[in-house]
């Protein structure tokens, strides 16, 4: 460590000083099998790639300087977090090669073309003075059972920034999580390792950064992946924007947004992970469920069906990845994981609902509590929804009258208001400070910490906006038009919608999924349609059911996994992963059903 100082207000303060990690070095080299290639500098690392596929087996030797012999032939693991298929692009795992001044690769099956020697040297490469930043300190006041574990940030294990592309980074809500091996040696220097990984994947496979959102050494010791944000001092880095969306990362091709990526450093192919590097995966794994009401022992759609919420990287690919020794820990890993978070803390349980009519009157089935209703909202109403903790609604009615019961606040209503249209729904933010209110016409008004991202309230529509939800961030919303028309506002995504579709039966309601990348619509006969990333679970013409009755609401678990829809005449019909707690199908004409409110148990 160097000891500088500085002139502050004619002070001088001392400014602890560091060298900073070698600059790392990269070329790509052209290898005819059985030739010699002589490396441009010393390399600690060495990697293959050539165009071919996965039959294609090759070997690679190095020496030294100062060595005359050559090392022995050593197998290059294909790695399927590295390779573009598209291309036909495929990159071996890298060899930890100490001071490599020349190799030679050589063909042992198949026919690998374009075959090129990557050398990277990630520990000669010239240093600079850099200011030693204090070790980033855990924050306080998350109310998460799991402490976020300590975490090596890019700037502590050498990450040259200006290899970073120049494409923003994408941000997405996390609700999955995938386990990888390197198929690299961690070697004697982790970081040094860790740099190789980093260009490796931007300069030679061209990506934007850094494929994993995290890598563990044998050592237990968690490192700071793709670059998600600028931190403040003494935060530690969570792979995440300002509102908890993750980065996306690319290491589960089709299934990256969304995903949290964590690889151990080293081929776990024929060689269990160290106790330690588990225990990391493990702390990593159970901060992210608890952060985010992950289920670890749930699961979750992937790009090829349901799979576990917490997958090795072979259950969703066509890859060896994480290796046969920690796949076979996944079970415990999950289980582990699970024990740590401690029970009913995930978003996978609906324990109750509310069954509203449009005369005001609210049936209650499982745990979800009767705070009051009938008789004190004005009749007819048109709008239910539930707090956060379950211990309160609002209810809303047609002249614009916000009635709030149990622990919801009252933040305004459109009551006063000379409304175009009647008021059809009430949507609450997130933090339940504040909820929109919807108009027949698309008209939205804010109120409390709802914001105001626009509105159908000027456009000539061809059908009346019969219901709005609000995106998972708060920051957006989508408008249901009744002939099948989406309008989305703030950052809604549009999906795709049933305005240009020929349906057996007008369109009802709309729910989004809890990631936000994706909805369903719902028509009058039970009718779902999906659109984004989002599963199709099943619907009422599905169940074959004699005169049912129409149906006016759909409602998404919170796992996203499943729906409830509901029938004007107060029948549930249950889909996915959601649960029967009950109904009520004898109501009619001005007691008819106009809306359901879902009861989430959160922890």
């Amino acid at each position: 460590m160097v000891a500088l100082a500085v002139m502050v207000a004619g002070v001088v303060v001392p400014v602890r000083t560091a060298w900073s990690a070698p600059q790392v070095r990269l070329e790509e080299l052209a290898a005819d099998p059985g030739s010699t290639v002589e490396l441009p500098h010393p390399s600690s690392h060495l990697g293959v790639r050539w165009r071919g596929d996965d039959a294609d087996a090759v070997e690679l030797r190095w020496r030294g300087a100062l060595a005359a012999q050559w090392s022995q032939w050593q197998p290059v693991t294909i790695s399927h977090d590295l390779g573009d298929e598209e291309r036909g692009v495929i990159l071996s795992g890298l060899v930890i090669a100490e001071d490599a001044t020349a190799a030679q690769v050589r063909v042992v099956a198949g026919n690998p073309r374009a075959v090129e020697v990557v050398a990277i040297d990630t520990r000669h490469g010239p240093r600079r003075l850099v200011v030693r930043r204090p070790p980033p300190a855990t924050p306080a006041g998350a109310d998460q059972r799991v402490p976020q574990p300590s975490v090596v940030t890019r700037a502590q294990w050498g990450a040259d920034e200006s290899m970073r592309g120049h494409e923003p980074p994408e941000y997405a809500p996390l609700v999955r999580m995938a386990v990888h091996h390197t198929a690299t040696p961690e070697g004697p220097d982790p970081a040094a390792t860790v740099r190789a990984i980093y260009a490796y994947h931007t300069k030679s496979n061209g990506w934007n950064d850094i494929g994993y959102n995290f890598l563990v050494d044998s050592f237990g010791r968690i490192y700071e992946g793709r670059w998600a944000r600028n931190y403040a001092p003494g935060e530690i880095p969570t792979g995440e924007n300002t509102n908890a969306d993750g980065v996306t990362g690319a290491h589960v091709s089709g299934n990256n947004p969304g995903t949290v990526g964590i690889a151990l450093l080293g081929d776990f192919t024929g060689l269990p992970p160290s106790r330690a590097a588990v225990d990391g995966l493990q702390r990593m794994l159970a901060w992210k469920a608890d952060r985010h009401f992950i289920d670890p022992t749930g699961t979750t759609n992937w790009s090829n069906g349901q799979r576990p919420t917490i997958v090795g990287h072979r259950d969703v690919g066509a890859t060896a990845c994480p290796g046969d020794f920690l796949y076979e820990q996944l079970p415990t890993i999950r289980q582990n994981v699970a024990n740590m978070v401690g029970p009913g803390r995930f978003r996978g349980t609906t324990t109750g609902y509310w069954v509203l009519a449009r005369n005001s009157s609210l049936y209650t089935f499982g745990d979800a509590p009767f705070l009051g209703g009938p008789g004190i909202s004005p009749a007819p109403t048109n709008s239910i929804a539930p707090t956060r903790t379950g211990l309160g609604y609002w209810i809303l009615s047609a002249n614009g009258r916000v009635t709030p019961y149990g622990d919801a606040g009252f933040y305004g209503s459109t009551e006063s208001m000379r409304l175009n249209a009647p008021a059809v729904r009430l949507e609450p933010t997130s933090s339940g400070r504040g909820y929109w209110i919807q108009a027949a016409d698309g008209g939205i008004f804010a109120f409390g910490d709802a914001g105001f991202y626009g509105s159908t309230g000027a456009m000539k529509l061809n059908s009346p906006v019969i219901s709005m939800a609000a995106t998972p961030s708060g920051r957006g919303y989508w408008l249901l038009a009744g002939d099948g028309g989406v309008f989305t506002f703030g950052d809604g995504g549009f999906y795709g919608s049933t305005g240009a579709m020929k349906l057996n039966a007008p369109v009802a309601s709309m729910a989004p999924h809890p990631s936000g990348r994706g909805y369903w619509l719902q028509a009058t006969d039970g009718g779902i349609f999906s659109f984004g990333a989002v599963g199709f679970h099943g619907s009422v013409p599905g169940l074959g059911l004699a005169n049912t009755a129409k149906t006016v609401q759909i409602r998404a678990t919170p796992t996203g996994r499943g729906y409830y829809v509901l029938g004007a005449d107060g029948g549930i019909f249950t889909f996915g992963d959601s649960r029967y707690h009950g109904s009520l199908p004898a109501l009619a004409g001005d007691g008819a059903a106009v809306d359901l409110a879902l009861k989430n148990t959160v922890g």
